[in-house]
């Protein structure tokens, strides 16, 4: 294995060279048929394979290039709210399938989407222009004791807890199977600045991931996202994850808890190096500068504030308990988290650093964003009666309000796809090559 700089470096087929500036990101449906060109085209060097069905009886298929000793396993959709993975995907498996020096040693094993029910919920927004207000018109993520990356197994009272994800069985399968030196799953966010999860401290790999961002004009986050705080640092926006003792609810009065293991923690039963690269598909145009800590605190006291309003609606309406609902009850559960966190923050007199700052409001945006759309949807689902359909216009209302507030206060501006599929391309390679 050579030591790659950038999949730039590498002639892009012309089969792959959809990915520029102005393009969108492939759907499940059409990344499937593209992976099974491959593996038309390459009879000898690639093939494609059913590993097991969905929930609602979708196929999920696996492409596989190469026959090296050590395999990588790459997993697209961790969330199907989550779609650059489709894309880098699409590029990554194309480049390996031509080049021979990136299969030196190496089988690559690609799963296009790990949730495909919950992709064709978000097909109304993934595949097209970027749009705050269509994308979650249109969003769906669901709670997360449905989510097949954070349903792996996991203690619980006297014994081991099954979450009974298909979707979920078939990726421990694959991962029994292959035992991948390295696992890569492909994350992106909404707002922020790019990331990284480690599952383990490889030499020199979390300097590499940061200078991967770097080089495609994408800095890694300042401060920690929320998604990380507390967690152990590896260098400048490169974070391991926590043993899932850790991380786990253990409220044990409960039937079952709210999550279970993730891929990385399954996978280190074998040795993998599991990476998660985390992306943005916006920049936000407003700076933020060093604040009091009461910030914090009012920031906190408007995000519960909206969860609130949203889960009276949801009350009122007397929504049913089905997927979009949990969706988000679950979603407005974090957002309390969250809040409690800023909460404590805001107890410390040290002043909030501007990048801190500008991390909560992105949190708070999303969060008010996902619950109030999901919201709608749970409403579009039910019988239209007075109290639906009055909840169901007053979720437009406010969609449409926080989606206006979000563009003035946040100035998000999109970012090029292609530059969001390089960081994570080359984030795969890194690994790959600083774990023979």
């Amino acid at each position: 294995m050579v030591d790659v700089l950038s999949v730039l470096d590498y002639p892009l087929p012309e089969a792959a060279r959809r990915v520029s500036g102005q393009a969108l990101v492939p759907s499940v449906e059409e990344l499937s048929v593209r992976l099974r060109r491959i593996a038309e085209s390459e009879p000898g060097l690639a093939r494609v394979r059913q590993i097991g069905t969905s929930r609602k009886g979708r196929a999920l298929e696996v492409l596989s290039v190469g026959s090296g000793h050590r395999s990588v396993l790459v997993v697209g959709g961790p969330h199907p709210n989550e779609p650059v993975g489709y894309a880098t995907i699409n590029v990554l498996a194309h480049l390996v399938t031509a080049h021979a020096d990136l299969r030196d040693g190496v089988a690559w094993h690609f799963l296009p989407c790990v949730d495909p029910d919950a992709a064709a919920l978000n097909a109304g927004w993934t595949s097209g222009p970027l749009d705050l207000l269509t994308q979650h018109r249109h969003f769906y993520r669901p709670a997360m004791a449905e989510q097949p990356e954070w349903t792996f197994p996991v203690p619980w009272r006297d014994g081991l807890h099954r979450f009974g994800l298909p979707e979920n069985q078939a990726l421990m399968d694959l991962v029994d199977e292959l035992r991948p030196a390295v696992a890569l799953s492909l994350h992106n966010a909404e707002f922020g600045d790019p990331f990284f999860v480690l599952s383990d401290a490889v030499p020199g790999l979390a300097e590499r991931l940061a200078d991967v961002s770097a080089r495609h004009g994408l800095p890694v986050a300042e401060a920690a996202p929320s998604d990380v705080v507390g967690w152990p640092v590896l260098g400048p926006g490169v974070y391991r994850m926590p043993p899932v003792e850790e991380l786990v609810i253990r409220d044990h009065a409960r039937e079952a808890p709210a999550y279970g293991a993730h891929l990385a923690h399954y996978a280190a039963r074998y040795g993998t190096v599991t990476v998660l690269p985390e992306v943005p598909r916006w920049r936000t145009g407003t700076r933020f500068d060093d604040a009091a800590p009461i910030e914090l605190a009012g920031l906190a006291k408007a995000l519960t504030g909206e969860a609130g309003e949203v889960r009276r609606l949801m009350e009122q309406a007397a929504l049913p308990d089905e997927q979009f609902a949990r969706a988000a009850r679950d979603t407005m559960a974090v957002s309390a988290a969250v809040a409690r966190a800023w909460r404590r923050r805001a107890t410390d007199p040290a002043p909030v650093a501007g990048a801190e700052l500008a991390e909560a409001h992105c949190m708070r945006v999303m969060m008010t964003l996902r619950s109030a759309g999901m919201a709608l949807r749970a409403a579009d689902g039910a019988p239209a009666d007075p109290p639906v359909l009055a909840a169901r216009g007053r979720l437009e209302e406010l969609l449409a309000e926080r989606t206006r507030r979000c563009t003035e206060q946040l100035r998000p501006t999109p970012i090029a796809l292609e530059r969001l599929v390089a960081v994570q391309a080359d984030a795969a390679l890194a690994a790959v090559s600083l774990t023979r």
